[in-house]
């Protein structure tokens, strides 16, 4: 009894001394690297208080019970020597990250935690990083926990300006991680004045890349007021060809956002009539819409201050950036005639720069099948037959690259592969008017001539188109052929029969018997025509050509008969409801028969109704309209 009840309490003493293991996700730390050292864990206080401060640990640990890690944390007698009375609060818990308490509770997000932890902490202890170079500030940066952030910034002010071993700020890993309240609040804080050119530039290239342009104009205002003040390296910040090259490497970033396809709308007035109808309550798409618009003003803003900083090199420096970083034609590439515009006001003759491949923007244009770009081609001062003379590093024409096959992305902009070759025509089309006649023979460097390589690229997709047609067509003539075999055997067997003296039918002096017999006719007469529309398509060569025009507009053609002989088959069908129940025509049923028949009517135009504007578009106005001259202007 004596050795056990001394096993007791000597468990009873090691219990006290050590604390137990609080679990959850991720494990970080493992039990041999979790104990306290004796030396790290004490405070300079006597040892009668050593009990007190065992509890207020104690009472912190139980406030991390459910945070995402795994910690075993040990608690024992402090000892004290000349050595630890150095820490009035040593690191906690380090783990095989090296992170410390203050690491694990800023990752947790427990601001109650971390505002008392930092209150017993020194200054240099905030600066403790683990093994990556991460400190408990960087760590908060990653959370979107802004409190957390301020309380460690209050206690030390230097936390912004540490990075890691990687070289990143809190700031930057905030900016890559999207969070925009933490970017807001680090971006205050944050001092600039220390950063060297390179990483400004990334950080204000990392913000225009995730669309945060309202805080890269913030950090460019600032250096602007920065510049006017006697700092020298501030003065020769715009100045340089290395910091010149890195503004042309963001303006990169920007030439690939799409500044002027935001919603289709222009002009100030329009913004500034969404700009008031986004203030009204519940209306949240004019308030997404009004949003758009300002992301769209600043990144304008922000393109002319770049593009300003840019203009202050010689003109040599601003040709190398820009045959280095390829803008104009990372612009064209995407379609963004703003950006564009923006920059060839300032050097027109810019617009006539080539890249690798010896293209200008309209080749790349052209290329992507960017119609608002190469609709400047159009505008008074451009040379079009300067354009008809430029060939690729492949002997290639600007009227061969119009008969490549275009991107898939610009493909399927247009729904099936008919129209999708009707696209390409009118593509070639609209070139073949710029070249002229001289150069529609002209060969590359493997004997081809533009119609020749349009024939070989597209060879596919007009068999593909040919199938998608042909495939259309029999579904749709099925649909036909019943509508037309019930029209016509409804029109021999009337509603209410015939009258055995004359054969007249019995209704023929009724309303409703007119309408009957009205929409019985145009259901036949339409439903035929729908066949004989769809039959031509089986019976067609399928040229080339022939999708330019003829084939779409016999689909269009077929479709609408079609619509137009169910319509009438429903209205057959309510009329002679009418008729049969002409007792309860003043009643609820006929009303009730006649709303379902819009049924099937608008399930059909619903389903179909992008098929038509697609096909009514691309056949009667995108030839029309798509390639003309626009408001933007490139001088």
């Amino acid at each position: 009894m004596a050795r056990r009840n001394g096993r007791q309490r000597a468990y009873e003493i090691e219990r006290r001394r050590k604390m137990k293991t609080y679990e959850s996700e991720p494990q970080l730390g493992s039990d041999d690297e979790s104990d306290l050292s004796r030396e790290d864990s004490c405070l300079p206080m006597d040892a009668k208080d050593c009990p007190a401060y065992l509890d207020v640990v104690e009472a912190q640990i139980q406030q991390l019970k459910n945070m995402h890690y795994q910690i075993e944390i040990t608690v024992e007698s402090p000892i004290f020597n000349s050595s630890n009375a150095e820490h009035p609060i040593a690191p906690i818990a380090q783990q095989k990250r090296g992170d410390r308490m203050l690491h694990i509770a800023a990752a947790a997000k427990r601001t109650a935690f971390v505002s008392n932890l930092v209150e017993h902490l020194e200054e240099r202890e905030l600066e403790l990083t683990n093994i990556y170079g991460e400190t408990a500030f960087y760590v908060a940066a990653r959370s979107e926990v802004v409190e957390i952030a301020n309380v460690m910034y209050a206690k030390n002010r230097q936390l912004p300006r540490i990075e890691n071993k990687s070289g990143m700020t809190p700031l930057e890993m905030a900016i890559f991680l999207r969070n925009r309240k933490m970017v807001e609040y680090l971006y205050r804080i944050t001092p600039f004045e220390d950063l060297n050119a390179k990483k400004y530039m990334e950080i204000l290239a990392a913000t225009i890349h995730i669309d945060m342009y309202d805080i890269a104009l913030e950090i460019l205002n600032a250096v602007d007021k920065r510049k006017h003040t006697s700092t020298a390296e501030v003065g020769t910040f715009t100045s340089t060809a290395e910091v010149g090259a890195k503004v042309g490497s963001v303006l990169q970033i920007l030439a690939r956002k799409p500044l002027s396809q935001n919603h289709g709308i222009q002009g100030q007035i329009w913004e500034r009539l969404v700009s008031i109808i986004a203030t009204i309550p519940y209306i949240p798409y004019f308030k997404r819409l009004y949003s758009s618009l300002q992301m769209r003003r600043q990144a304008r803003q922000l393109v002319k201050k770049l593009w300003g900083i840019i203009l202050t090199l010689p003109i040599s420096n601003i040709l190398e950036i820009i045959r280095k970083t390829e803008i104009f034609h990372a612009a064209a590439k995407i379609g963004n005639v703003e950006f564009l515009t923006l920059l060839s006001h300032s050097y027109p003759d810019l617009i006539w720069n080539f890249d690798s491949e010896r293209n200008s923007i309209f080749h790349i244009a052209v290329t992507n099948r960017q119609e608002e770009v190469f609709s400047l081609i159009y505008h008074r001062g451009v040379r079009k037959d300067a354009i008809a003379l430029l060939e690729d590093n492949k002997g290639n024409n600007i009227l061969h690259l119009a008969g490549k096959k275009a991107p898939r992305s610009r493909l399927n902009i247009v729904s099936g592969p008919a129209l999708q070759m009707q696209r390409e025509l009118q593509w070639f089309k609209a070139v073949e008017k710029i070249v002229g006649p001289p150069y529609l023979q002209t060969k590359n460097n493997r004997c081809q001539s533009p119609r020749e390589l349009f024939t070989l690229e597209h060879k596919k997709l007009r068999e593909d188109g040919e199938k998608w047609m042909k495939k259309t067509a029999t579904s749709c003539m099925v649909v036909a052929t019943l509508i037309a075999t019930v029209v016509f055997a409804a029109a021999f067997t009337v509603p209410g029969g015939y009258k055995q003296e004359k054969g007249a039918p019995i209704f023929l002096k009724d309303e409703w018997f007119s309408v009957f017999v009205t929409s019985d006719a145009v259901a036949m007469f339409t439903s035929t025509a729908s066949i004989m529309t769809f039959l031509s398509l089986f019976t067609a060569q399928y040229r080339e050509d022939d999708f330019l025009f003829s084939l779409p507009a016999k689909l269009l053609v077929g479709l609408v008969t079609l619509f137009a002989s169910i319509v009438c088959m429903v209205i057959t069908f309510s009329a002679t409801f009418f008729l049969v129940y002409k007792e309860e025509k003043h009643g609820t049923l006929p009303k009730v028969v006649a709303a379902l028949g819009l049924l099937p009517i608008t399930i059909y135009a619903m389903l179909n109704l992008k098929l038509w504007i697609a096909l009514i578009h691309s056949t009667f106005f995108a030839s029309r309209f798509m390639f003309r001259p626009r408001h933007n202007r490139l001088f």
